[in-house]
């Protein structure tokens, strides 16, 4: 009877010989190791380093030994010279030679250390960003200082103190639409003033508005309204009053309709939207509209609301807000809804470039942070700087990063506290509380820290050369994944606080 062949495995040595613990062949035994080192740097990634910190960056996590971050590396602490022949002998048939592989290592890295400008030498261009946005030169110096040292309170009284600067702005909104369809009205009805007192805009069943008239009112501080002409006066084109509007000089417009949604109204919005301003619609005269129809109000309205849509839409416009009020009845049918969503709007209008301004300080800071950090970790720095007894232990190290960074849990307890918020609203913004939840958050990392990968490693350190080299190699990117984790919680943090902020009181 023919004997049965052996089952092989994919390196090629039989199944059996594995079982019994014999070794394969040495030519055998260095194609599995290059397997080995390929496998990790597929898996793990990494990070992307400049050819003069390859050596630096391959060697920062060693402890004292040759070896690793981890003192005690579980590998052999000799090879045998058969296996050193017969591994070099291997090495011969790859382009690359041995000294080589250190630079593969390094240029297969993914995402670790992002090349960024110092804050010092981009701070002229990120504070040139804010001279619109009222924000001052001394404000921006605070703010990335406490961003820096990991002071989130300081963060949050830098905000606070710059909407209480910017909520002073001055706003301007114009009021425009075709003649007879109520402007003047709707503007004494949003100030809440009757015709008949003597700050009231002149109304009338002819044009009484030839020039634009500024008002302000008590509700809107800081605010001027426009009651700009009408729209199609006899011997005036409307290409003539578009080219006279001056669009830049107002912050929002309120384009006023009754009767119809004219053709007149469309090209005004189109020009509105041209320049890239904002807009309301609203239509003025809805007791009138319930008087005269046999139609249920609901339907009316939703008539109403749907032939503006229309009539925008034709012409690829987006969907503004629309609002069907009463000039002589300011208090009713949705006049209330549209003086909320102007005090809205208006503090946002202050608010939006002041705070996304803010942000990008932060942004810009926080990825320095991650950086320096990123290019310092070593055993050594993690003791004297961090407190961190155990470089191995990620989540001691998590820990500290987190800390280092002001996302730790009395930080975020600290700044709920000051912005009046629950702690479980910022915690909620955090993907690395603890390690098990980061690693589930991050394919990455999970695939970095999972036991497959440890025993990869482990084998992986039979190999004199590049074993050393790549073990310290992915030592380093868990660290640099978990930094990087930590940078992005901190800016999801710092979003938190400012957008709070935009909430008006």
């Amino acid at each position: 009877m023919a004997s049965r062949q052996r089952p092989v495995t994919p390196s090629g040595t039989t199944l059996h010989s594995h079982i019994r613990g014999e070794s394969p062949p040495p030519q055998q035994q260095g194609q599995q190791r290059l397997s080995l080192t390929c496998l990790l740097l597929v898996l793990c990634g990494g990070t992307k380093l400049g050819e003069s910190q390859q050596g630096h960056h391959l060697g920062l996590l060693d402890s004292g030994e040759r070896g690793t971050i981890f003192p005690e590396e579980r590998r052999p602490r000799c090879v045998s010279s058969q296996d050193q022949r017969a591994l070099r002998a291997e090495l011969h048939m790859y382009p690359r030679k041995p000294r080589e592989l250190a630079p593969l290592l390094a240029s297969m890295a993914e995402d670790a250390v992002t090349q960024h400008t110092p804050l010092s030498t981009s701070f002229t261009s990120v504070a040139s960003y804010h001279k619109g946005c009222s924000i001052s030169p001394e404000d921006s110096r605070r703010l990335d200082k406490a961003v820096r040292e990991g002071k989130l309170l300081d963060v949050a009284a830098v905000v606070k103190q710059t909407v209480e600067t910017v909520s002073r702005a001055p706003v301007s909104i114009a009021v425009a639409g075709d003649s007879g369809n109520g402007m003047s009205s709707f503007v004494n009805a949003l100030r809440e003033i009757g015709h008949e007192e003597k700050t009231s805009a002149p109304t009338g069943v002819v044009r009484t508005t030839l020039t634009p008239a500024r008002y302000t009112s008590p509700r809107f501080p800081d605010v001027s309204l426009w009651d700009l002409p009408g729209m199609g006066a006899s011997g005036q084109s409307l290409d003539a009053y578009l080219g006279e509007l001056q669009f830049g000089q107002y912050d929002l417009f309120i384009i006023i309709a009754s009767e119809q949604f004219s053709l007149n109204h469309v090209r005004l919005a189109k020009s509105i939207e041209r320049v890239g301003k904002r807009f309301y619609v609203t239509w003025t005269k809805v007791d009138r509209d319930l008087s005269t129809t046999p139609l249920s109000k609901v339907l009316l309205l939703q008539s109403i609301r749907e032939n503006i849509l229309d009539s925008l839409r034709k012409e690829g416009l987006r969907d503004p807000p629309i609002f069907l009020v009463s000039s002589l009845e300011p208090s009713l049918h949705e006049f209330p809804t549209l003086r909320r969503k102007l005090q809205t709007d208006i503090y946002n209008l202050r608010c939006r470039g002041p705070l996304e301004a803010l942000f990008r300080i932060c942004e810009v800071t926080v990825n320095d942070k991650v950086a320096s950090l990123q290019a310092r970790v070593s055993p050594k720095y993690l003791q004297d700087t961090l407190g961190v007894a155990d470089a191995e232990d990620l989540e001691q190290c998590l820990k500290a990063y987190r800390c280092h960074f002001g996302v730790d849990d009395e930080s975020l307890q600290q700044v709920a506290w000051s912005t009046g918020r629950v702690v479980s609203e910022y915690r909620t913004e955090l993907k690395s509380q603890v390690l098990p939840v980061l690693c589930r958050a991050d394919l990455r990392l999970r695939i970095m820290t999972c036991r497959l990968a440890k025993v990869l490693l482990w084998l992986l350190g039979w190999a004199p050369w590049c074993g050393p080299r790549a073990i310290r190699f992915f030592a380093l990117m868990r660290h640099r994944r978990v930094i990087h984790s930590v940078g992005e919680d901190t800016k999801a943090i710092l979003r938190k606080i400012l957008d709070d902020s935009k909430c008006p009181a």
